[in-house]
């Protein structure tokens, strides 16, 4: 989503991956992966994807909105910036700024690929531009032609992870179908005076949640969606202290 213009979300499932590559215990044996330093490589993301599981914690902090594929799919994003490029959760050393760091962001380098062979069995894949993933420092990837313990527990996370997603990609859908999603904007101003605007943002329909059938209701509160909507909506207001963290980066950099 952008600053006075619609969010272009075509290629949201990469974002700040760069060179994806299947892992092979072969050819990365003796791989290994340290510790991140920081998070700059999500500095130019104003916005990454979350699943609606993460909503309870990421409502403390975030504006979570839906944004529109232009295709009739909705997702559920963290907002992170008030115009393109801008993370103000990263401080002057580029690390996250926040008590709660959306799954997308905590999983990289690792992404979970399309099997083409075996549909069933997706690929465990990394960014091969990832700057703490070397042979040098870090813990291994593979033990001889085995998976290690530590890339075990990342494969369950990154299962978990699409899970999750799949479940709040239907979550999007059916908020679609029924009527309750709207396009809207946003505004957040800071202390200089300046307005910022987002747009290309969809919210829940309040008024059209309030006229919602009482058998959708009551589905939506069985599953856990409806409570779902409340956090989205509560978290609107968050887009205030994104005005007060640009307004706080501003001042340290005057």
């Amino acid at each position: 989503m952008s600053e006075n213009e619609p969010a272009d979300d075509g290629n949201v499932a990469l974002l700040f991956y760069r060179q994806i590559i299947a892992l092979n215990s072969a050819y990365h044996r003796g791989l290994k992966i340290g510790t991140p330093p920081n998070q700059s490589f999500a500095a130019t993301t104003n916005s990454v994807p979350l699943a609606g599981v993460e909503f309870g914690e990421a409502v403390k902090e975030y504006p979570v909105v839906f944004s529109s594929d232009g295709a009739g799919n909705f997702s559920a994003v963290a907002v992170l910036g008030l115009q393109n490029a801008e993370n103000l959760f990263l401080d002057a050393e580029a690390k996250w700024q926040a008590h709660y760091v959306p799954a997308f962001v905590r999983r990289y380098p690792f992404i979970l690929g399309a099997n083409h062979e075996n549909p069933g069995q997706p690929l465990v894949c990394v960014d091969e531009a990832c700057p703490w993933l070397g042979r040098d420092v870090g813990e291994p990837l593979f033990a001889g032609n085995q998976v290690s313990p530590f890339l075990s527990q990342i494969v369950a996370f990154l299962n978990d992870y699409n899970l999750q997603s799949e479940r709040t990609a239907e979550f999007g859908r059916k908020l679609a179908d029924w009527g309750l999603l709207s396009e809207s904007q946003a505004q957040a101003t800071t202390t200089d005076g300046q307005v910022h605007t987002l747009t290309g943002i969809w919210i829940v329909d309040e008024a059209a949640l309030a006229n919602l059938e009482a058998d959708k209701v009551q589905a939506l509160f069985k599953t856990g969606e409806l409570g779902w909507i409340f956090f989205h909506l509560i978290s609107l207001s968050n887009f205030r202290l994104l005005g007060e963290r640009k307004s706080a980066r501003a001042a340290a950099l005057a």
